[in-house]
């Protein structure tokens, strides 16, 4: 069996050398304005979208240091469970004590191989990849002249965006709960409203899956949170034996979101949407 090359590139596809990833979710902030199943489209020139609408940038930077990465023969987090089944999984990346520093903005990288398992024969529905519950990325947009740019931390306001900053700054956002810092906020985003830990979504008609978990993978919520178990169910399942000779090609997709206030008129927020990462198999 030929060892394998890890690489992620955004929204383009990858060759690696046996076995490797995808791109991924999370939607950071809680918004009264999406209903589930959620479709945004990118953003158009000139466009202001408005509380209910919300547009697609590219980001600038998006930040998210990466534990663990696996493909799985069936779900491993199904929602009956609190804890992660990754005996259904085969490893291609996993170091708990050194993350790899993942840059998902306009790079490509590669993955180190630390942790890679040997081929598990059988059929790959599902990706998972554990990410830290804290994520960063900063972004900037321009309309009628005028560049909103993002700022550290949301204001009291409810805007994190600037039309004086001379760069953008990175707005840093850590995951406790998907249903606010009470846990009783119905998230929009989510099916069913989330539970504290766990929010299922259609985003763009990409079936993904957030559980907030510690750094055993228990599901957990509040200040015990240390981990964002990320879950996709594979567009393209495919098969895998001792014998499997190829590559996956491997498309990622991420972006910000660009809000706007009630009328339209001004941007008020930008922020991480859920992103997507699908690996599809190609043999020799």
């Amino acid at each position: 069996m030929n060892l394998f090359k890890k690489f992620i590139t955004k929204k383009t596809s990858l060759i690696i050398s046996s076995l490797a990833i995808s791109g991924l979710l999370i939607n950071l902030f809680q918004r009264e304005v999406k209903a589930y199943p959620i479709t945004v489209a990118n953003c158009t020139t000139g466009q202001i979208p408005n509380a209910e609408t919300g547009c697609l940038i590219d980001p600038i930077s998006y930040k998210l240091d990466l534990y663990r990465v696996y493909i799985c023969r069936e779900d491993p987090f199904p929602a009956s469970a609190t804890t992660a089944n990754l005996d259904v999984c085969m490893a291609l990346f996993i170091d708990n004590n050194n993350p790899y520093p993942a840059e998902f903005a306009n790079n490509t990288f590669t993955l180190p191989k630390t942790g890679m398992s040997e081929i598990v024969n059988g059929s790959y529905t599902h990706v998972a990849v554990i990410f830290e519950n804290i994520f960063k990325g900063k972004g900037s947009y321009t309309v009628g002249g005028t560049t909103y740019k993002t700022l550290k931390s949301f204001t009291e306001e409810g805007s994190n965006v600037s039309t004086t900053l001379d760069t953008p700054e990175t707005t840093i956002d850590e995951l406790k709960s998907w249903r606010g810092s009470d846990g009783n906020s119905d998230n929009p985003y989510c099916k069913d409203g989330a539970t504290v830990s766990r929010c299922e979504t259609d985003f763009n008609g990409y079936k993904v899956t957030g559980i907030i978990t510690d750094s055993s993978f228990n599901a957990v919520w509040g200040d015990t949170s240390a981990r964002l178990f990320y879950l996709a169910e594979l567009t393209s399942p495919f098969t895998l034996n001792e014998n499997s000779s190829g590559s996956i090609e491997i498309t990622v997709e991420n972006n910000y979101e660009v809000g706007g206030n009630s009328e339209g008129t001004e941007v008020t927020n930008m922020s991480i949407s859920p992103f997507v990462f699908q690996p599809t198999y190609v043999s020799n």
